[in-house]
């Protein structure tokens, strides 16, 4: 009695025309579950065709099983752009986030302090990704729910970045991972056109450390913002304590 071919030998090459159709549709993740159920074979099928076609994809780590599409002109990076898959792939996990710090804070015009990397602030540990010349950073941010957050003009693909003023806040709360207070100045000041009196008062709302609040109403006043850091003033009806404008860098760091 002849045994049934494997149900991959069945369907050659049905897996590497769905990932040429969902290219085509602008989708650059996937998951193995998702081609499986697609294409009408097993899981296990669909992983053994996917470990014949790196030269079109890249694997993610975790669970679940999930797969960059990357196009010919970024396979030399490892990835494509990080603003076309991050979002898919936290909402596949199921993980809040929102990009933020120099990273946000480039997209709001403080270009002068670029950087290679993709920052972002999540709910959780979460161990970097690195992908060729694609590298993502993740900070943990217990209270992000409360942040604000915005969908950038112009992208290719949903994104959350942390409002301008979430981003100054943010960028004094972890001053010690970016450079210091000093570099968290620099950058501030080079976001001025986009923050806004209506933005700070929401971002203050949310944030539930009195400490950053202080540090950045203080830095308004040295930048000359007064309206700034009038508004920042008017959150706090009592005498504070007096707080360290530079936090301490012994402190320990969270999980990236």
């Amino acid at each position: 009695m002849t045994s049934k071919p494997a149900t991959s030998q069945r369907s050659p090459g049905v897996v590497a025309r769905a990932l040429d159709a969902l290219q085509a549709q602008g989708r650059c993740l996937v998951t193995a579950a998702e081609l499986a159920q697609n294409t009408g074979i097993t899981l296990a099928a669909a992983k053994q065709q996917l470990q014949h076609l790196t030269h079109v994809h890249v694997q993610l780590v975790g669970k679940p099983t999930a797969y960059l599409l990357t196009p010919p002109e970024y396979r030399s990076r490892g990835a494509p752009p990080v603003s076309w898959w991050l979002d898919a792939y936290l909402r596949l996990k199921n993980q809040p986030y929102y990009v933020g710090l120099l990273s946000a804070a480039e997209l709001y015009g403080s270009s002068q302090q670029a950087v290679q990397v993709t920052q972002v602030l999540t709910t959780r540990p979460t161990r970097p990704i690195e992908l060729g010349l694609v590298r993502v950073e993740f900070y943990v941010k217990k209270n992000l729910v409360q942040a604000l957050m915005r969908q950038p003009a112009g992208m290719r693909a949903p994104l959350a970045v942390g409002s301008p003023e979430t981003t100054a806040l943010d960028l004094i709360a972890y001053s010690h991972r970016i450079g210091g207070i000093g570099r968290a100045a620099q950058v501030i000041s080079g976001m001025k056109s986009s923050l806004t009196l209506q933005g700070l008062r929401a971002a203050l709302q949310a944030e539930p450390d009195t400490a950053v609040k202080q540090r950045l109403g203080y830095l308004f006043h040295v930048l000359g913002w007064d309206a700034m850091a009038n508004e920042v003033a008017r959150f706090f009806t009592k005498r504070l304590a007096a707080v360290v404008l530079q936090p301490r860098t012994d402190a320990p760091r969270p999980p990236g």
